[in-house]
């Protein structure tokens, strides 16, 4: 340890005489250990450490999907929960939810929530447990019982103060009245990347029961519900997967108006830790290798500087040997040197993870998930401290070993200068040299072409038309409940009214509204049949996702392609006026190359909602997407005139 301490001491010391070089090597190994240590942080909180929740390597989400019917990507109905309850063997516990952005009134001003309606044993399947009052009951599955709500503690603490008298109070949710029965601990959590409500909820707030009908089971419309599931601790993944294959057959062969043989009808079993990753796992990766090589570069720099600088030294290592150092302890004090310069590379390289891991939180609130578990732990700090010892060693050993074997008698004498003196560290022929400015040249060639590949790739998405003009568009959530909205007419007179006010605001162009904004990743697929067309062997109809509008929602926001097509109603079971359109994935859902001219073409949903329509057709230039009028729960949306309008 006295020898240990005294090689330390000894280095410090040269680095005060030589403060150039050795803020040259702090700062070049500051940058590659730093970039590594923000990274790994990134990686750390997504890949290697689990979800929070109990058994989190058995909890998983299911995922309904018809790849026949152009549905990668869908919810679940009551019945299909069912069927998976009773038939499949291979999980402990099976949850099911649905939820979305609520009214909360009463106690405070109005706001928006998030809100999810599940049944009793979600948040005991995932370990929750209640830092006051209880959790939801099994009682509470079935209608007719008293409504009761679980809080989390944000919204406890923002909206109630952290009240110790919480418990029995009531709350108003849509109209609704409510008593508070439970709070959830700080530390739990539900957010939109866990579980993505199809109303599209960034954050759980209020927890209610979802009390189900016993006809519920024979519902196989409305597609609105997450499944969530942990599988029994003997079972795997695969095993699970296979069982469920066998359930959706039997669905595909009991249910063929339901589910069309060409719609390939299958229930998909993803980890949970593996929604919540998604396709970032694959970046992160690369990522982690990109900033490796940084870290080689920087390595390759900091021993091209250690090697010229032991040119300098050789008198001073020879003078070292002949007073009886051995090589092993000239080799440990140079070592010595290396670690402790990688050492300070590290430390200073934390800052310049904290100042990274403070800018990830700042722009990646949307593009990373689990962005609240991004920071610097025990992990890596211990990440951070091997990778700057083995930066020392690596960029060390070579010109340790290569000055440790001078030519005793040629370096005193002084006749090793110049060329031939250098040629024992440098090697003949400068090799070592030349070997390691070819590697940092190639290192930079390599993480160049990357970088100008995903700088490219950046200003391509950037000039990706999203098929409408976002400028001088506001938009805001808006949902109507309660008695006084509960005549559909009501609602409608009101949004038409709320619209008109608003166009008449000063600045404004046009107001109108949307069930789902565009690019919003929320999805309301609709069966059709279309008129004249013979459909494909086995098909039954084809789906779309159909968003309801109204106001002035296509002022100037869309490129139109085709105009007004007209279409005599048919089938249609009340005389109705309103407006659709379709956009230009038509050709690709009906298999042809054309929008028909003639015709028209029936929502068969199995709903009942009406038929018969006048179609509009415009292109948006990216969904497949039918836009027709209204509904209780809208996105409104207000465009501004611009300067230029103005």
């Amino acid at each position: 340890m006295n020898t240990l301490m005294r090689d330390i001491r000894f280095a410090l010391r040269s680095f005060v005489k030589n403060p150039g070089f050795a803020l040259a090597a702090v700062l070049s190994l500051a940058i590659g250990i730093g970039a590594n240590t923000s990274i790994f942080s990134v990686a750390n909180a997504l890949l290697f450490s689990p979800l929070p929740y109990e058994g989190s390597d058995r909890l998983v989400i299911l995922w309904n999907r018809s790849p026949g019917l152009n549905i990668s990507e869908d919810w679940f109905s009551t019945a299909q929960y069912y069927d998976i309850k009773a038939g499949h063997h291979g999980f402990e516990q099976i949850a099911i939810a649905i939820g979305g952005n609520y009214n909360l009134t009463g106690q405070g001003d109005p706001e928006r929530v998030g809100v999810i309606r599940v049944s009793s044993n979600l948040l005991p399947m995932l370990g929750a447990h209640p830092s006051l009052g209880r959790l939801l009951t099994p009682d509470e599955d079935s209608p007719g019982r008293p409504a009761t709500a679980v809080l989390t503690d944000g919204i406890w603490a923002r909206r109630f103060g952290r009240d110790p008298q919480m418990m029995g109070k009531s709350i108003i949710i849509n109209g609704q009245t409510h008593e508070v029965v439970g709070i959830l601990p700080q530390r739990f959590s539900l957010p939109r990347e866990v579980l993505p409500l199809l109303d599209g909820t960034e954050q759980a707030e209020i927890f209610l029961p979802l009390p189900l009908a016993p006809a519920a089971s024979q519902v196989r419309t409305h597609e609105d519900y997450n499944i969530v599931g942990k599988l029994k601790p003997e079972v795997s993944l695969a095993q699970a997967q296979a069982e469920m294959d066998t359930i959706t057959a039997r669905l595909r062969r009991d249910f063929p108006d339901n589910y069309p043989p060409n719609g390939g009808l299958t229930f998909s079993i993803v980890p949970l830790l593996e929604q919540v990753v998604g396709n970032v796992r694959r970046s992160l990766l690369v990522l982690l290798g990109s900033v490796g090589f940084v870290l080689l570069i920087a390595c390759a720099n900091v021993a091209n500087l250690l090697l010229s600088r032991a040119v300098a030294r050789r008198q001073e290592i020879a003078v070292r040997t002949a007073l009886g150092a051995s090589r092993w302890h000239i080799v440990r004090q140079l070592l010595t040197e290396s670690v402790l310069l990688s050492l300070c590379g590290g430390a200073l390289g934390m800052f310049i993870c904290l100042l990274s891991v403070k800018w990830i939180h700042i722009l990646g609130t949307k593009s990373i998930p689990r962005l609240q578990d991004v920071g610097l732990d025990e992990r890596v700090l211990l990440f951070t401290l091997l990778l700057s010892l083995f930066s020392g060693i690596l960029f060390g050993l070579s010109p340790a070993l290569r000055i440790s074997r001078l030519d005793l008698n040629s370096t005193l004498k002084g006749t090793s200068r110049g060329a031939a003196g250098t040629s024992a560290i440098w090697g003949r022929g400068n090799n070592v040299r030349r070997l390691l400015v070819v590697s940092e040249l190639a290192l930079s060639v390599v993480l160049l072409i990357g970088a100008g590949l995903l700088i490219r790739s950046f200003a391509r998405l950037q000039d990706v038309p999203p098929g409408f003009d976002p400028r001088d568009v506001l938009t805001f959530d808006l949902t109507m409940t309660g008695r006084k909205y509960n005549d559909k007419q009501t609602t409608l007179n009101t949004y038409r009214q709320l619209w008109e006010r608003m166009e008449h605001l000063p600045g404004a162009n046009a107001a109108g509204g949307v069930t789902s904004l565009p690019l919003s990743q929320a999805f309301a697929w609709t069966p059709i049949t279309v008129e004249g067309r013979t459909p494909l062997p086995g098909e039954k109809f084809l789906n779309a996702d159909e968003r309801l509008v109204g106001g002035h929602y296509f002022l100037k926001r869309w490129e139109f392609r085709c105009g007004v097509v007209d279409f005599s109603p048919i089938r249609t079971t009340r005389r109705s006026q309103s407006w659709s359109s379709l956009t230009n994935a038509w050709p690709t859902n009906c298999g042809q190359g054309r929008i028909p001219s003639a015709g028209g073409f029936t929502l068969s949903n199995f709903s009942q909602r009406t038929r018969g329509r006048r179609w509009l057709a415009w292109s948006d230039a990216s969904s497949k997407t039918l836009w027709s009028l209204t509904r209780e729960s809208l996105f409104t949306f207000l465009t501004r005139n611009s300067p230029r309008e103005q």
